[in-house]
């Protein structure tokens, strides 16, 4: 009897709960029609809808551009540069590192997008190995990962969500400009190759940069006069006498290196070698002169100052050259790659961004004019 009546009161008590609303005939929510993040931005602060209602410039979840589907919020921008805006002072500055940073995330979300419709992936195994080399780069740092997640307001799971976008841009890229290393799924769309023409007309029209000016090496070891010493005549002729010892010792035939450090060891604890290089104009004439008229090897006069004597030993000379093709080609041509790989970059930058959906629509004409003239600015500084 008490259990059947325990069971009445509680049908009647659940009875009650359902038929009360505080407030009228008001329809339980339904989740599906609470609308997406951008949809809700958007009725937040469209002032047509409330003219009254400003939108909420400090929010994170405030909607700055969107590409295709994916929206760009001030969150993403904090993410990025947010210790980077704690410092600044200025509105103006802010508003134009934020713009800046905008534009770059917009350009990775491009490039991800075109990776994700390729099919490139990133494991869980290849995401883990990443985060270990950017923490233990931290940790040479002396920073903890937390402490640096914390100085961006970042979880966990965010930084590992940057790491898999940042590895799969830099795979499509790759094969994209046609390197390897890439994702075999994706196409290359343009090349890095740098004729060899180019490499030898890039060295006849820039002579100047492989202009070497008139250059001399030589040895230099000082040896002090105690000023310190109750006879200073005596202090003198000391070390005029252990400079004459170095002289001798290496006329004789001995390394520089080791007579140096014994003659002058306080001048070899900050020069271990004594070794000079000079140009024209650089030291006084009897120093010049040494440098660039004796054959290497030559063991100079004792040279006689106030306070020391100095004693040099030529190691040769070289007057104003261009340095010949065959001996900078390799490096013209590495430098040339690298520059056809960025011009590349921009490239299919450029393709992939004709067929992206960026709002508003000057953010996409911003980035257009950047990449063109990025791309124009090296073809025509290396003459690619």
């Amino acid at each position: 009897m008490e259990t059947a009546m325990r069971y009445l009161l509680l049908v009647a008590l659940l009875a009650t709960a359902c038929s009360s609303n505080d407030g009228g005939d008001v329809a339980p929510v339904n989740p599906a029609e609470m609308g997406r993040p951008l949809d809700l931005e958007r009725a937040r602060s469209a002032s047509q809808d409330a003219p009254d209602r400003a939108p909420d410039t400090g929010s994170t979840s405030r909607v700055l551009a969107t590409v295709d589907s994916d929206v760009i919020t001030y969150r993403a921008v904090l993410l990025r540069i947010g210790p980077q805006l704690a410092v600044l002072g200025e509105d103006a500055q802010k508003r134009e590192v934020v713009d800046q940073a905008l534009v770059d995330i917009l350009r990775d979300r491009i490039m991800y997008h075109a990776a994700l419709e390729a099919g490139v992936t990133m494991s869980r195994d290849a995401i883990d190995e990443e985060r270990t080399k950017r923490v233990k780069e931290i940790e040479r740092s002396g920073g903890t990962l937390g402490a640096f997640l914390s100085e961006r307001g970042m979880t966990r799971r965010e930084y590992d969500e940057e790491i898999r976008r940042g590895r799969m841009v830099e795979l499509y890229m790759r094969s994209a400009i046609g390197l390897a290393g890439g994702d075999p799924r994706v196409r290359p769309m343009t090349d890095t190759f740098v004729a060899p023409g180019l490499v030898r007309s890039y060295w006849e029209r820039h002579a100047e940069l492989f202009t070497e000016p008139a250059h001399a090496k030589l040895r230099v070891m000082s040896v002090k006069v105690d000023r310190r010493a109750s006879d200073p005549k005596s202090a003198r002729a000391a070390a005029k006498s252990r400079i004459e010892r170095a002289q001798r010792r290496l006329r004789a035939g001995e390394d520089w290196v080791p007579v140096y450090r014994e003659t002058a060891p306080k001048q070899a604890e900050e020069d271990p070698y004594g070794l000079q290089e000079i140009r024209r104009g650089d030291r006084s004439a009897v120093i010049e002169d040494f440098a660039f008229t004796s054959p290497k090897g030559t063991v100079s006069k004792i040279q006689e100052l106030r306070t020391a004597f100095l004693l040099m030993q030529a190691e040769g000379a070289q007057e104003e050259r261009v340095v010949p093709y065959e001996e900078v080609q390799d490096r013209i041509r590495a430098q040339l790659a690298k520059v056809r790989r960025q011009v590349a970059y921009y490239e299919v930058e450029l393709q992939l961004l004709e067929d992206a959906v960026i709002r508003p629509d000057r953010r996409e004409d911003e980035i257009r004019a950047l990449l063109s003239k990025s791309r124009r600015a090296l073809l025509d500084k290396f003459g690619l």
